[in-house]
This record gives C-alpha cells, sequence and structure tokens, in this order.
C-alpha cells in the first residue's frame, strides 16, 4: 500500500539530491497522532521541499500529507523486534528509495526545536551516515566530549545518502538471527557497519531524559523542566514520551530517579500546536 502526497513546504531553497524525511511505525506503541505531529513539524522547520514518508504495517489514521509505504518483510520473529529495534533497518533496503536520495530519518517521539536544515546540508555536502553520539551518564559531563567514553550511536535521528549503505539491509536479511547475537540492538549495529558513519555535531539532539530533566533530588528543588536554545531536537528515549506530560494536572511522570511533575509547558504548547489537523 502506498498513498503519494506532495510536500507543503514551498523553498527557493535546493540541494543537489531529492529528499526525504521518513519515519517508522509498526504496531501500536505509537498512535498515529505522532507521524501527524512529526509532519508538520517537519513542514515548519525544513524549508528545502522534501517528502515525508512513514514506513508502517499500521497506515490507518495517517493524515493525507504523510506518504505511506508498507513495512516490507523482515527476516526475524516480532518478539525481536522491539527490543532491538530491527524494522529500522528496512530503511536501507535497496529499492525503497532512489540511489541519490538524501534521507533523513527521524523517530516519531521528538520534539523539533530549531532548523533541521543543518542536518539535510551536512550529508549533502559530506555524504556518509551521521547518527547521534549516544549519552554518557551525568559525571562525564563534567568533561569535553572527546574525553568521555564512546558508547555507540542512538538511532533516533540518522542521515544517509540512499544508496552508500543498502548492504546493511543486505547483510542483515542473510544472517539476522548472527547479527541480533553479535550487535545487540539496530543502532549498534549501524554504528558499527555503516559506510562513512560518523556523528552529528555534540548538542544538536539533546537527550530530553538527561539534558533536561533533573537527577533526583534536584529535581525536587528546581521544578522548571531546562528547554536548552541551542538544541534542534530533543530525544525521547526510553520514558517519558512526549504524551506523557501534556495534559493538565497534577501527575508525576519519568523514571525512578529522574521525573518531573504535571504538564511541561513548551512541550504541551508543541503538541498542541501540532496536533491540530492541517
Amino acid at each position: 500500500m502506498m498513498k503519494t502526497a506532495q510536500p507543503l513546504v514551498v523553498s527557493t531553497k535546493k540541494t543537489v539530491r531529492p529528499i526525504t524525511v521518513v519515519c517508522l511505525k509498526w504496531g501500536e506503541p505509537y498512535p498515529a497522532g505522532y507521524v501527524n505531529v512529526l509532519q508538520r513539524a517537519v513542514c515548519d522547520h525544513l524549508s528545502y521541499p522534501h517528502r515525508f514518508v512513514c514506513i508502517t504495517d499500521t497506515p490507518d489514521g495517517l493524515a493525507d500529507e504523510v506518504e505511506v509505504i508498507s513495512l516490507p518483510e523482515i527476516p526475524l520473529d516480532k518478539s525481536q523486534w522491539v527490543p532491538g529495534m530491527w524494522p529500522k533497518v528496512v530503511m536501507f533496503k535497496k529499492g525503497m528509495f532512489a540511489e541519490d536520495e538524501l534521507l533523513l530519518y527521524i523517530d516519531v517521539d521528538v520534539v523539533l526545536n530549531r532548523s533541521l536544515d543543518p542536518f539535510v546540508e551536512l550529508i549533502d555536502k559530506q555524504g556518509g551516515l551521521r547518527i547521534i553520539r549516544e549519552w554518557n551518564p551525568d559525571i562525564w559531563h563534567l568533561l569535553p566530549v572527546w574525553m568521555r567514553p564512546d558508547r555507540g550511536g542512538n538511532s533516533s535521528v540518522v542521515g544517509f545518502l540512499a544508496g552508500e549503505q543498502t548492504h546493511l539491509f543486505d547483510d542483515f536479511e542473510e544472517a539476522p538471527e548472527e547479527i541480533c547475537l553479535r550487535h545487540g540492538n539496530d543502532q549498534q549495529y549501524i554504528t558499527r557497519k555503516a559506510n562513512g558513519r560518523r556523528y552529528w555535531p555534540d548538542r544538536w539532539c539533546a537527550s530530553f531524559r538527561r539534558t533536561c530533566v533533573p537527577h533526583w533530588p534536584l529535581n525536587l528543588i528546581f521544578r522548571d523542566v531546562w528547554k536548552p536554545s541551542r538544541s534542534k531536537i530533543f530525544i525521547f528515549h526510553g520514558k517519558p514520551d512526549p504524551t506523557d506530560m501534556v495534559e493538565d494536572g497534577d501527575y508525576r511522570w519519568g523514571t525512578d530517579w529522574r521525573y518531573g511533575f504535571g504538564p511541561v509547558k513548551w512541550v504541551q504548547e508543541y503538541w498542541q500546536k501540532y496536533s491540530k489537523a492541517a
């Protein structure tokens, strides 16, 4: 099943290559509203003409502006999909996109804060694959990034040229069980095996949990959730999800050690804005 749509962005800016922003949605962990919010937010934060694609096995409820591509077959039992996030490898499958196509993959559970243009421009200029450098525990933040342990990549935001990375799906298709055992999850596999892999510049992608929410007991004193203005995308990996903090009321969200109370105003305003029908 495929549903096509014209880009909503009107711009005179050009890159050498066609641009596609892509996300994935499988099963029911995230409702269609998450995809629709991301699509509308991308239109506000990317000035280059582009198309917005969702690769999914559950297309019901997606907005007309979202182009749908059916999730291809994955040679792995569904019980192993979520722990390792292995469905993401389908975006590297040959034929899914044109070889010269510039792809910016974004998880649906994010909040966009600044222009996405630099992400596109970096890949257009340098090629290869860019991925987030996994965040370190707080104690390491006292040191510059280059002195911190390299924990591999986080695949919440990935940029690449389609024709340069098709081996990632080919190799996985040939030996899925072996790759699962060796790498554990999609982001370690991508980090280790992508051609020309580099990390996005530091601070472009901020962990909401690690960057914005104080650790206990400081969160009991400083209840306002920080919004670093220089960060371009806030990543909601693990808990909480963005929608955990958009309702009015007195409630607790987050993990055992990093948690907050009630709505986070800037997350609430973002979600309310982009949840509205186009």
